[in-house]
């Protein structure tokens, strides 16, 4: 007798044999109960689910000799429908049964009644395969079919069913079946075969079936005849993987900006043979996971016991604000990785850029610490993400002076704060030109931005009481640049709209006085 796999071996055969579809299965039971069976069902949910499986079980009640015990897997219809044989249940391939022809034939056999069973049942797998006319052509038969006949559509993309025949139909979806089920059922399995299986690579191979049972019972037949015991190391190396250990320390030398140790893991990876792609993603799942971690200590990630602790130990080095960005990232260079004739330098560039994120700050916290005085330098960061020096021991000292670059840094949050707050403001003190000295800021206006300095200085009173909250000692000037008259004829002669006033009225310029700001004339 030839192998039978355990995907078919182990098909759901009644209600109670069904996996994280609770809904689905106590809608069917109590419309048995009831009698009140719809004429026709449209199974939605992605594949693996048991959509087709649930079609079957339902046939098998509708026509189970038991009235009590329905569907009871042991009369000859429960028999027949199991080995395929029975003729009162009839199962389509949409896929190849899409034109109006193949619809009219159906119509033509509706009309009579089963040779067994009281109902005949039509399963129309991956339904939403039929054409429009096809679906036009089966609305009516589909609306009132004869009293014996249950219609049965089940389908991946529920979005590709018209309306019309949506609306005919009762519309149960099928749900992702949750790993810690798939898990136990993979274990049960593995007992009643004689498979030798650890924990934690059947929690790998539910991990990687995507909700799917079918998937994960052919990962499972296919790693059990690939080794005498199913283990982390041989699925990981059946499907592709990418160790978990190598994207904990990708991620953490991308957090740390290490680009030395990055590049030489990037090629240790590439002379194993690593399929970027794959790789990618993985890192994509693994960031997410610990930005979920970071989040809420409570969620329970679908990860093992020691990679749960190793998450938590890299997520405490970074930030929240920090792995969004990297999730975001690696997300926009997914899909350039993924197309491209150079996966491994598309990579390799985009971690890099992720490195120099490092020494990433979220301004919240870097307003906190402008305010108190504690500023950082790039040399003192870097040695804090090196070693465990406390905080403590790389502030500033109070005696130490602010450089021309903090005071940028100071004066550029204090902007961005200021636009939200009093956007008029902003955009009249960026018209000016800004000098940076030491514990000072100096605002100079030049031409014709100087209508807006008499504005500023009106404000200078409340901008320099706010700049104080970051560092007492800063200091704001505010300046007009003295024109020289040559330069204002200069730049009258050669405005577009003068020349044109010249030219239409055919005038001379007599005269140049600038204006000097405020409400003056020119």
């Amino acid at each position: 007798m030839s192998y039978l796999g355990l995907a078919r071996k182990y098909r759901p055969q009644k209600f109670t044999d069904l996996i994280g579809q609770e809904i689905v299965v106590k809608v069917l039971e109590n419309s048995l109960k009831a009698n009140k069976i719809s004429h026709a069902y449209i199974f939605s949910g992605p594949k693996g689910v048991g959509k087709t499986s649930t079609a079957r079980i339902l046939a098998k009640a509708l026509n189970c000799e038991d009235e009590l015990n329905r569907p009871c897997d042991n009369c000859t219809s429960c028999n027949s429908i199991r080995e395929g044989k029975a003729m009162s249940v009839i199962e389509i391939d949409a896929a190849s049964h899409t034109s109006v022809e193949n619809i009219r034939d159906l119509r033509e056999n509706v009309r009579y009644a089963s040779a067994e069973g009281n109902y005949k049942v039509y399963i129309i797998d991956e339904a939403h395969m039929l054409s429009q006319s096809a679906f036009n052509a089966f609305l009516k038969t589909l609306e009132e079919p004869p009293s014996h006949v249950v219609f049965v559509l089940a389908t991946t993309e529920p979005r590709k069913i018209p309306i019309t025949v949506m609306s005919r139909c009762q519309h149960l979806q099928f749900r992702r079946i949750p790993i810690n089920l798939i898990r136990e059922r993979l274990k049960l399995i593995c007992d009643q075969e004689g498979i030798k299986a650890d924990e934690e690579a059947l929690y790998m191979i539910a991990s990687n079936s995507e909700g799917s049972m079918r998937d994960a019972l052919t990962l499972l037949d296919q790693i059990s005849s690939f080794s005498d015991k199913v283990t982390f190391e041989n699925v990981n190396l059946l499907l592709g993987l990418t160790d978990f250990d190598v994207l904990a320390q990708i991620t953490e030398l991308i957090i740390k900006g290490d680009k030395e140790k990055l590049i030489e893991k990037i090629e240790f990876l590439n002379d194993r043979g690593t399929d970027f792609k794959i790789l990618t993603r993985d890192l994509i799942y693994f960031i997410r996971n610990m930005l979920i971690r970071k989040l809420s200590s409570n969620y329970r990630l679908d990860v093992s016991e020691s990679q749960g602790k190793t998450i938590d130990k890299l997520s405490e080095i970074t930030s929240e604000e920090h792995l969004i960005i990297l999730l975001k990232e690696l997300i926009n260079a997914e899909l350039s990785i993924k197309i491209s004739l150079f996966p491994r330098i598309i990579f390799e560039l985009s971690l890099l850029k992720l490195s120099l994120l490092s020494h990433f700050k979220n301004i919240d916290k870097t307003i906190e610490e402008l305010k108190s005085g504690r500023i950082y330098s790039s040399e003192d960061i870097k040695r804090k993400t090196s070693d465990d020096s406390t905080e403590e021991e790389i502030l500033f000292s109070e005696d130490k002076k602010l450089s021309k670059e903090d005071i940028s840094e100071i004066w550029n949050i204090y902007l961005e704060r200021l636009e939200k707050k009093n956007h008029i403001l902003a955009i009249k003190i960026k018209h000016a030109d800004v000098k940076f000295d030491a514990k000072e800021i100096k605002l100079i206006y030049n031409g014709g931005a100087s209508v807006y300095a008499d504005s500023v200085k009106e404000n200078l009173p409340e901008i320099t009481r706010e700049l104080k909250e970051f560092n007492p000692e800063i200091k704001i000037t505010i300046s007009e640049k003295e024109i020289k008259k040559k330069d204002i004829r200069n730049e009258a002669i050669n405005n577009p709209i003068v020349k044109q006033t010249l030219q239409l009225f055919e005038g001379r310029i007599y005269n140049i006085k600038p204006k000097q700001g405020g409400d003056k004339d020119v």
